[in-house]
């Protein structure tokens, strides 16, 4: 059943409304720590549950349980969720429609230096023109959550009635590996399909690549710089299993392909060492990002790099009898979605109504969507506003005509999925 209503006049009457919630949203400190062992999510979740309760949607306010979830794949160990709850809101129909996900989540990274931020990362600057708004989030991804809840606002105050049920949670820890969707999961919430507001320029992801983290340490001998043949350079070593590494990735350039995602790839993207310039270091350490595709599988690429990160010690004689110590540390798996599902088509007809035009795509970095299709076997897909380059970026900007325009996808959605 599609309804009469003019939906582009709808989000243009709120206009003012949305920017103020997307602007209060980034004045939260929502930002996880050490990969989401701890974090700060409890004010912003406090406030989406009173947004909602506003207008009269049932919320549901509950904390992850680490004894509940370790026994799926995926799961990250040694989370402290007290005070970080999940903020499920539960729109139920009439019956005898089709029901839906919308999820977001409500954590950020670290903004990092915030003296390179031009404007505070909780300021939600408006920039010149009107032409995006500024924050810590604003993109990854309090953009795509403020214009789910929006949606959900502005139906429930239509006083519409929908035949299906529409479920929208707000998620903690999705940086962290994805342990609040995978509490959503757990608690029993389904659906007949989801929906989850990553950055996609507006595009529609129907697959995203896993991600690895692995930490690698090598040892050497400390002596002063001027006697270096006495100790060993434990960053020059780390050096050679880099080299390795990249030598890995451009064959994996070359070997493995996916008609929506980029090939793998294996990022160095921290990394320590030594102690002073005329001191020979004897620990580095570096974190390694590794990005793979749905068609393989954990194992296999821990088996890659483990055997490649081998073959350089057993060919140094340092490294032969003190090798790398490896450490894997998160896991999000990868996931794919059939582009021929019928969401996506009523995705395209939204999208191509609010933005005028409708691209299949995939998503290079992770998302929880692999948690709500992989484990809660619900055909899932990425739909959202801001261009995934910016985030995790200094002064993240999203741009506000993409934030209106994803309100109206969301809420075309809702009205032509559960009717």
């Amino acid at each position: 059943m599609r309804q009469n209503v003019n939906v582009a006049r709808l989000v243009k009457e709120n206009r003012d409304q949305a920017i103020r919630l997307l602007k209060q949203l980034i004045a939260f400190d929502s930002q996880v720590i050490e990969q989401g062992r701890q974090g700060g999510e409890g004010l912003i979740q406090e406030y989406i549950a009173d947004e909602l309760r506003t207008v009269g949607v049932e919320v549901d306010i509950f904390e992850p349980d680490n004894g509940r979830l370790e026994k799926y794949p995926d799961f990250n160990p040694d989370h402290d969720y007290r005070g970080r709850p999940n903020v499920v809101g539960v729109l139920k129909g009439i019956g005898g429609g089709r029901s839906l996900i919308l999820n977001g989540h409500a954590d950020t990274v670290s903004p990092g230096d915030i003296a390179l931020w031009k404007h505070h990362p909780h300021s939600g600057t408006i920039t010149t023109g009107e032409q995006g708004i500024t924050g810590l989030g604003a993109v990854d991804m309090k953009g795509g959550l403020a214009a789910m809840l929006m949606a959900v606002k502005i139906a429930k105050e239509m006083k519409l009635q929908f035949k299906g049920d529409i479920i929208f949670q707000s998620a903690v820890d999705e940086e962290g590996g994805g342990n609040g969707t995978l509490a959503c999961v757990d608690r029993g919430y389904k659906a007949d399909v989801a929906l989850i507001a990553e950055p996609t320029s507006l595009k529609i992801a129907c697959a995203h690549r896993g991600a690895m983290h692995l930490r690698i340490r090598t040892r050497g001998i400390s002596t002063h710089a001027s006697m270096k043949s006495k100790g060993v350079n434990a960053v020059e070593k780390m050096v050679e299993v880099m080299r390795a590494l990249s030598s890995l990735e451009r064959e994996w350039s070359i070997a493995k392909k996916h008609n929506l995602l980029p090939s793998p790839t294996i990022s160095f993207c921290q990394i320590n060492g030594g102690n002073g310039a005329s001191i020979i270091p004897a620990e580095c350490e570096t974190k390694v990002n590794i990005k793979y595709l749905p068609a393989e599988r954990t194992e296999d690429i821990k088996e890659e790099i483990e055997e490649r990160i081998n073959a350089v010690a057993g060919a140094d004689p340092w490294l032969r009898d003190n090798p790398p110590e490896l450490k894997w540390l998160l896991n999000t798996s990868p996931y794919e979605a059939s582009t021929a599902h019928p969401l996506v088509e009523v995705l395209k007809e939204a999208v191509k109504m609010a933005v005028g035009r409708e691209v299949i795509t995939g998503l290079p970095s992770g998302a929880d969507a692999r948690i709500l299709n992989n484990i809660g076997g619900i055909p899932t897909f990425i739909c959202g506003p801001g261009e995934l380059a910016q985030a995790h970026h200094i002064d993240e900007t999203l741009p506000l005509k993409e934030y209106l325009q994803a309100i109206e996808v969301y809420l075309r959605v809702i009205m032509n999925w559960v009717g």
